[in-house]
């Protein structure tokens, strides 16, 4: 009965109207955080802004994480202008440990050492490797878990590109 004089009134037809309209979800926070790299220097990821920005959480011990270590040193080597590359050491390692490993591999993106506080809202991980891609406004667009390709992640940049304007 409700419904009947809604459909027949025409402030019940706007209602409707309104009321069946798709919302559009808020834009996401920008992600913030603070850590130290295996210099000791701190990298604050607002400082990334303007650009895209793939952050990859990996250890030493994972395999699939050394697997892809190739493809990402590769992806920056090619993308570096647009795209800024984020390694962050997963671990309790020592960190001239880390250091040593990240030279052996050649690894030629900042690598980031975890802190004791969880990086909202990319923590909790759901397994190592995981990767985020971020926009030029520090936006989460895509979540990976598990090695990823220079080639995956230069299709999640041409993918997302067209749809966030920086």
């Amino acid at each position: 009965m409700i419904l009947s004089y809604i459909k027949s009134s025409a402030l019940g037809l706007l209602l409707l109207a309104w009321m069946l309209l798709p919302v559009a979800p808020a834009a996401a926070d920008p992600v913030e955080f603070s850590l130290v790299d295996l210099g000791g220097q701190s990298h604050n990821l607002a400082r990334y802004r303007g650009k895209w920005v793939v952050i990859n959480f990996w250890a030493t011990w994972c395999g699939p994480c050394i697997d892809e270590i190739p493809e990402l040193t590769a992806f920056q080597s090619r993308h570096g202008e647009e795209v800024d590359v984020i390694g962050i050491a997963f671990e309790k390692t020592p960190v001239e440990q880390i250091r040593s490993f990240a030279r052996d591999f050649n690894i030629n993106y900042p690598v980031l050492v975890i802190g004791d506080e969880p990086l909202v809202p990319l923590e909790p991980l759901k397994g190592l490797p995981s990767t985020f891609l971020l926009s030029p406004l520090g936006e989460v667009l895509h979540t990976h878990v598990g090695p990823v390709t220079a080639v995956q992640l230069a299709q999640w940049l041409d993918q997302f590109a067209g749809q966030v304007s920086n």
